[in-house]
């Protein structure tokens, strides 16, 4: 292929050589890819080789581009020496010179380290590489600023600003009273100038200042060499002194730390473990990687365009050595200080010598102290086990309690002596759980059983309540609680309780309970006297009526046969009238257990509000029933229901009785709720205070004058036999609402 036309330095190629050599670049570059190379990234230094920064910057591109690009990609590196020599001068020929050197190479991006490279870039890129992207790094934001930069340049920048290190510099020494500022002579060093000076007319406390600017290195070794106590040195290190000596910010500062006798400050992580106290700093190493992460989008196809410019975060860094050096407390630097180069302590270089020491010294004091009171131990603890054992046996009898174990594969059963005394189980020790069958109630036998090979099986508590049969025939009842050991499904361990007189204290209050709603019911049933008797009177005055008719007729000399059937068809429907009237009267005054059938709540309703029909009119309310169609059956005691239907209408018509006739209200409705249903009774009556709606259903608590207050707590525990729930709300246009909701039964 052919090369590009020589260009000397000084002189300006012609128009069309420029022209014919991008033509073979781009060409070689195409030509490069055809061939099947890997893409390559060009990095350019600003400075002679080595300086600190340029080593990290390069070492991290070279580890993160890599491996973020996933495939193989050649990095290659060149040095610009802008330190001594001039970009104005020899950048044309140092153009001319890469464009020839890498006209073989696909390179895809340019790295541009710090000011000059991007400067060089910015001005020779498209003599070079036409139109390539370029990424920079290191490049202080406030230069950036006013940089005119061709299209696809893009990267990240740092923050140079003095002012935070200086302020947190005079918090960690109050009593500084003089800043000394040391810069070099190059024009790199000369943009410190404007930085400092902005930064101590921010701080703005009177401190005296003195800039020592391109000086020779000796003069500023003497003069930071005399400081008093009460001074401070900051200094960003530079390339050049006053002499024309060239070095790197890190040698420099080095030179100043050693021979300063104040602490010193600085801005880049790479000038920790010069000498310098610390500062705020920019990594090189963050700004490397988020360059390194532009880099491989731009191999990936994203264009520079699309990709948004970086600002690196400073952190607080600070150097241990100096730090203790300068008596520094380290509770007063930043929660996020970064300190470096920190001197393990004897703990952290020895702790696994010092830990295994420690613990053989620890077991050979513990062994000593095991052997010297094992015999203690071993006494106190047959006595104490002996005191237990007393103390449960004696536990165990006064709660009529007994413990049990059972050994499930040999089927013995050990157990304290109680129940076997209160069993009339036999003395002799183990029993098997045959005997423990043979003693349960024959009807209990078979649950005693499912229960007990259940938990055997299944590994659950055993909890069940069972009967036995003493010889004389009495019956106890006995509770037995136990599960299988853990890890051993081959051995239970229980208790077992008499509770015979539990479950008698329980079957006496089922029977008060009983007796008490048995007593609620004849006593409403005695307020409903005078409708009872209309309802009676009603049938037998048309019985009456209709056998004097008849009478009369078989007086005539010719009688109405069909008329004397309709006569006596009328007399046999009223008795069987006054009949129904007596079979349901009698059915409320009837005493016994509650019978469960399936019901119709509507039509128990309906026959409750036509026993209450008389009484209803004679407290002037007409009741309104609003009952759903096909409404489910429910599974219910009919008496019990339809007594707490009688205590919630009777109730509600107390209710309104202070109200006008014709604005009372009293509404019954009924509805179906998914698996339940739902009886509503509403009036617009005076309501109930907010205060007693919690005490509503609570037993003798009533605000009636007289009432025993039994009503509603009889109502809630008849509910609560049927699985349901009775409710009471005010409304909001005054009055109340009762709810009860109950499962729908088995015939729904």
């Amino acid at each position: 292929m052919t090369g590009v036309l020589p260009i000397h330095p000084g002189t300006k190629a012609p128009g069309s050589a420029r022209a014919l050599a991008a033509a073979l670049l781009v060409l070689a570059s195409l030509a490069a890819r055809a061939a099947g190379a890997a893409p390559g990234v060009l990095i350019l230094h600003s400075n002679q080789r080595p300086t600190p920064a340029q080593v990290v910057i390069e070492d991290t591109l070279r580890t993160v581009v890599p491996q973020g690009f996933k495939a193989p990609v050649q990095i290659f590196s060149e040095y610009l020496d802008d330190e001594w020599a001039s970009l104005e001068t020899y950048g044309a020929a140092e153009a001319e010179f890469l464009a020839e050197k890498y006209r073989r190479r696909d390179i895809r991006v340019i790295v541009a380290d710090a000011l000059p490279a991007l400067q060089f870039t910015a001005k020779f890129r498209d003599r070079m590489f036409p139109g390539l992207p370029v990424v920079h790094i290191a490049v202080a934001r406030d230069r950036l600023e006013g940089l005119a930069l061709p299209r696809n340049v893009v990267g990240n920048t740092e923050n140079q600003d003095p002012t935070p290190t200086l302020q947190l510099a005079l918090r960690l020494h109050p009593g500084a009273t003089r800043l000394v500022v040391i810069r070099g002579a190059s024009e790199r060093d000369r943009l410190w100038d404007a930085r400092v000076r902005a930064a101590i007319e921010h701080l703005g406390n009177g401190l005296e200042v003195e800039y020592l600017n391109g000086l020779p290195t000796a003069e500023v070794l003497r003069r930071v060499g005399a400081l008093s106590p009460g001074a401070l040195v900051f200094t960003p290190g530079y390339f050049s002194d006053g002499a024309g000596e060239v070095s790197t910010p890190r040698q420099s500062v080095e030179r100043i730390a050693r021979a300063s006798t104040v602490p010193v400050y600085g801005t880049f992580d790479t000038l920790l473990g010069t000498g310098i106290v610390g500062g705020y700093m920019t990594r090189y190493e963050d700004q490397a990687k988020e360059a390194g992460a532009i880099v491989v989008r731009l191999l990936n196809g994203a264009a520079a365009t699309e990709i948004a410019p970086e600002s690196v975060v400073r952190v607080p860094m600070f150097d241990w050595h100096q730090l203790r050096r300068w008596g520094i407390d380290e509770r007063l630097l930043p929660a996020d200080a970064i300190v470096t180069f920190r001197e393990p302590t004897l703990w952290d270089r020895y702790w696994p010598e010092i830990s295994a020491g420690v613990a053989i010294l620890l077991f050979q004091a513990g062994l000593i102290a095991v052997l010297l009171v094992e015999r203690r131990s071993r006494r106190r603890m047959a006595t104490a086990l002996e005191e237990s054992e007393k103390r449960m046996s004696l536990a165990a009898r006064a709660a009529r309690l007994s413990m049990w174990i059972w050994d499930v594969a040999r089927d013995k059963i050990w157990a304290t002596t109680y129940p076997r005394q209160r069993a009339d189980m036999p003395n002799e020790l183990p029993a098997t759980f045959e005997d423990v069958l043979e003693m349960a109630h024959p009807a209990d036998r078979e649950d005693l059983d499912q229960a007990v090979r259940k938990a055997l099986a299944t590994g659950e508590e055993l909890d069940i309540e069972y009967r036995v049969e003493l010889s004389g025939g009495d019956l106890r009842w006995i509770a037995a609680r136990g599960r299988t050991e853990p890890g051993n499904g081959q051995r239970m361990l229980g208790v077992a309780v008499d509770i015979t007189e539990r479950k008698l204290a329980e079957l006496r209050a089922a029977e008060d309970r009983a007796a008490l709603r048995h007593m609620s019911r004849v006593s409403m049933l005695g307020q409903l006297s005078a409708s009872i008797a209309h309802q009676l009177n009603q049938p037998l005055a048309a019985i009456l009526g209709n056998a004097e008719a008849a009478r009369k007729m078989l007086a005539r000399e010719r009688v109405d046969l069909a008329e004397l059937r309709e006569i006596c068809d009328d007399i046999v429907a009223d008795d069987n009238r006054a009949a129904e009237v007596i079979r349901r009267l009698g059915a409320l005054y009837r005493r016994g257990d509650m019978k469960m059938e399936p019901l119709d709540l509507n039509e128990l309703i309906r026959e409750t509000l036509d026993l209450l029909r008389a009484e209803l009119l004679i407290r002037h309310v007409a009741p309104r029933t609003d009952l759903a169609l096909a409404l489910p059956m429910i599974d219910g005691g009919r008496v019990q229901l339809q007594q707490v239907l009688l205590n919630l209408v009777l109730n509600a018509a107390d209710a309104v009785s202070g109200i006008v006739i014709e604005k009372r209200s009293l509404a019954i409705r009924t509805e179906a709720a998914g698996a339940a249903v739902r009886l509503f009774v509403v009036d617009n009556g005076s309501g109930i205070v907010e205060g007693d709606l919690g005490h509503v259903f609570d037993a003798f608590w009533s605000t009636k004058d007289g009432g025993m207050g039994i009503g509603l707590a009889i109502c809630k525990s008849i509910v609560a036999a049927h699985y349901g729930n009775i409710t009471v709300a005010n409304n909001a246009e005054g009055g109340a609402t009762f709810c009860i909701s109950l499962p729908a039964g088995l015939h729904a």
